[in-house]
């Protein structure tokens, strides 16, 4: 009878360890089936910023020396549109450019006049003394007096305060080269 009680002692433990080796199993199953799943849905995807507005070619040169020395000035804002050319080269982007300089006066972004919730390019953000800029048709605020600097190269965020619009302005980079700037996209 105490053989029979070993045995069966055995077998529960034997059963036990391969209930737990196949919970572990499952688990791992689950965790490899999640992770890939995970890297189809987020690894394959356009890591490139999506608009609304249509792409417009932009290559403009600020030079703060001469004509655009206002922006030496924190929190001065300038316009610049097919009108305000001044080589055959020069580009504005879909609607004109929104050139602002930071609260410092030290960074330069330049954002697409066209409002992104309107994506109509006479309907242009207008800007304001307080370093945003506001659709005038559908009201919505956007602050263009922040953005990222990674040493010579500027970009705006330009993002959304308030109003319908749940997109940031287009933002174009501004390169620094020998006291002028280059605005591209």
């Amino acid at each position: 009878m105490r053989f029979s009680t070993v045995l069966h002692c055995n077998h529960y433990h034997i059963v036990k360890s391969r209930n737990a080796a196949y919970m572990h199993f499952r688990l791992i199953c689950c965790l490899v089936i999640m992770l890939a799943g995970l890297f189809c849905f987020t690894g394959c995807t356009d890591e490139t910023d999506e608009f609304t507005i249509p792409f417009a070619p932009v290559n403009f040169t600020i030079d703060l020396r001469s004509y655009d020395h206002i922006l030496n000035n924190a929190l001065s804002y300038k316009i610049f549109t097919e009108k305000d050319r001044r080589v055959d080269s020069d580009r504005f982007g879909y609607a004109g450019l929104l050139v602002v300089t930071d609260a410092t006066g030290n960074g330069i972004y330049a954002y697409d006049l066209c409002c992104p919730y309107e994506d109509d390019k006479h309907i242009r953000v207008e800007p304001r003394d307080d370093g945003k800029a506001k659709c005038p048709e559908c009201g919505s605020v956007f602050v263009t007096m922040y953005g990222n600097t990674f040493g010579d190269i500027m970009s705006g965020f330009g993002a959304p305060e308030r109003g319908p619009a749940t997109e940031a302005l287009q933002s174009y980079r501004v390169m620094r080269q020998n006291g002028v700037y280059r605005i591209t996209n």
